[in-house]
């Protein structure tokens, strides 16, 4: 003998509701699960100096159009424009995991270039920061690449 359970609308509307409780239980514990990055670990010390950044930003402009990222199935090249830098940086960034972040000195070949392992890298967005002081001046670029 077998029971049928009645379908009415009591019986549809607590199926429901667990159904969607069980949904929130797991986007919760999905949430639990992402890692939290920061963009920046020490934003607050570095948003007191932006006057100096826009500074920096602006005495760069000149160079902007000169630089260029290409790749090549082995390789990452940033040509540099023609800059004598007494100190300065490359930060290759990823926004979305810091522990794929590349971070040098700004050490160019003859032809002002500077080579990168695609091997280093991962498919995505990355944003190039490079900061150079020449002569007590500072400069600062910043731009979006693919990586393919």
């Amino acid at each position: 003998m077998s029971r049928n359970i009645k379908w009415n609308w009591g019986t549809k509307l607590l199926i429901a509701i667990i159904l969607f409780m069980g949904l929130i239980f797991f986007m919760v514990y999905l949430s639990t699960k992402q890692d939290l990055n920061l963009v920046e670990e020490d934003y607050y010390p570095k948003g007191l100096k932006y006057q100096t950044r826009i500074n920096e930003i602006k005495n760069a402009a000149q160079f902007k159009d000169q630089i260029q990222l290409t790749q090549t199935d082995d390789l990452i090249i940033l040509a540099l424009p023609d800059i004598n830098p007494d100190s300065g940086t490359v930060v290759l960034f990823r926004p979305s995991n810091e522990y794929l972040d590349i971070n040098t000195e700004i050490n160019p070949d003859t032809l002002n270039r500077m080579y990168f392992s695609v091997e280093q890298f991962r498919k995505g967005l990355y944003i190039y920061k490079i900061e150079w002081f020449e002569n007590g001046k500072g400069y600062y670029l910043e731009d979006k690449f693919y990586i393919k």
